[in-house]
């Protein structure tokens, strides 16, 4: 890591508390404006900092990749044991551990707050993993990076952000009926119709089973792999939810014992459960190539034009194998004769084992709207019967909303008979 890199750390960290005890001020700010007047220059300088990081820490990963394998401990070797003390000296300068750091900064908030916090318990500001994932150049690879976003606010805003909800247009219908007209004689109407739809955000989160304190100290990757992984374990979950998300909330249910059940959900609602979406239903004597050609062309007579296709790998194996005889001939689309994009038109295609086999999407996603009301962080934890086995657990949370704006610009396609 470079010395930049943890300069930039060091100054969101530093500005974040400055933050926190603006906010938290009620002495020195007895307004809401005079607060948000001190907060706001704040704000923009941690949005500063955070985008200068996040170009540095995109440079540096193209060097390296970060793996278990990285996850190794200090190195204890006799060169560096017999190494001088200025040596060392500027080693450890240079490798401060994470767990000197996070208890330095959940210190400085626990006296900030009145000593009313846990030492052990606090926010460690990392890049966004969604964020990072969304902003990725070149073609998409991922459902997540096709949906637009609109960002997080802090608080009442024009764009209809209120507190847990959100409000958005969501169009039901479109019949254009323009056409010449004679002088005098009234213009025809066009069925445009729209619905006022609201939704409220939805948390998305999981925890790691605790570890040994000493962790922190012990292998510096640590911070990396679990933001990484568990990263994307949140990113797997909101995707899954964006495409069957039910919207529907369904309580824990917790025995006697204090065991859980039935794990609770609260979902968004999802693109496929959204009413107005189309469908190609399987035709019988059909095959997985027609189907999706037939989808194609029957979402693009309604003037939609698609971005991309979401396919389950296999169903997309299968197509690739394709051969022109069905069973021993050249490749369909491996001789240079045929390209697939005939037959599914040049549009980005998301191969997924997210989608189940037998089922495609082809759409227009710029019509659907990801709403960051929380970015995805990670907490630390060390309070209670974990402080007593100096042990410590982590939480990767984010809070979201989502909105399809245009159901019809969607189409589902079987690839196969559902019934057989």
């Amino acid at each position: 890591m470079s010395a930049r890199i943890k300069d930039l750390q060091q100054q969101i960290t530093d500005a974040s508390i400055k933050a926190l005890a603006i906010t938290e001020d009620r002495t020195v700010f007895k307004s809401h404006e005079e607060r948000l007047a001190a907060l706001t220059p704040v704000e923009k300088q941690i949005d500063a900092l955070k985008e200068e990081l996040k170009n540095l820490q995109y440079v540096e990963a193209q060097k390296r990749s970060v793996s278990m394998d990285a996850l190794g401990g200090l190195d204890e070797s006799p060169e560096r044991s017999y190494a001088g003390a200025d040596t060392r000296s500027a080693l450890g300068a240079a490798t401060k551990s994470w767990g000197e750091r996070i208890e330095r900064v959940i210190h400085q908030r626990a006296q900030l707050a009145g000593g009313a916090k846990a030492l052990i318990n606090g926010t460690i500001d990392i890049p966004s993993v969604l964020r990072e994932v969304v902003q990725m150049q070149g073609r998409p690879t991922s459902l997540l990076q096709l949906i637009p976003r609109r960002p997080k606010t802090s608080g009442d805003g024009a764009d209809g952000n209120h507190g847990n909800t959100f409000s958005y247009l969501r169009q039901t219908a479109r019949d254009l009926n323009a056409g010449s007209v004679p002088d005098g004689a009234k213009k025809p109407n066009s069925g445009i119709t729209f619905d006022d739809a609201e939704d409220r955000y939805r948390v998305y989160a999981h925890l790691t089973e605790p570890m040994p304190k000493r962790f922190l100290d012990d292998y510096r990757n640590l911070i990396s792999i679990l933001q990484l992984q568990l990263g994307q374990g949140l990113l797997e979950s909101l995707e899954r939810d964006i495409l069957f998300g039910t919207g529907v909330l369904v309580p824990e249910v917790v025995d006697a014992n204090g065991v859980v059940i039935t794990q609770g959900e609260d979902p968004v609602l999802g693109i496929l459960n959204t009413p107005g979406t189309l469908t190609e239903d399987w035709e019988p004597g059909s095959t997985p190539l027609q189907q999706l050609t037939n989808a194609r062309y029957a979402l693009e007579d309604t003037f939609v034009t698609p971005n991309a296709w979401l396919i389950n790998s296999k169903d997309w194996q299968a197509l690739t194998q394709l051969r022109e005889d069905g069973a021993t001939g050249a490749l369909l689309f491996g001789s240079g004769r045929t390209s697939i994009d005939q037959f599914l038109g040049e549009y980005d295609r998301i191969i997924t084992p997210l989608i189940p086999q037998g089922r495609a999407l082809l759409g227009d996603f710029t019509q659907t709207e990801l709403l960051i009301r929380e970015d995805d962080h990670l907490d630390i934890d060390g309070s209670g019967p974990l402080f007593d086995r100096n042990q410590v657990k982590f939480r990767h949370e984010g809070r979201y909303g989502f909105a399809t704006t245009k159901p019809s610009a969607f189409i589902e396609v079987e690839l196969d008979d559902p019934g057989a």
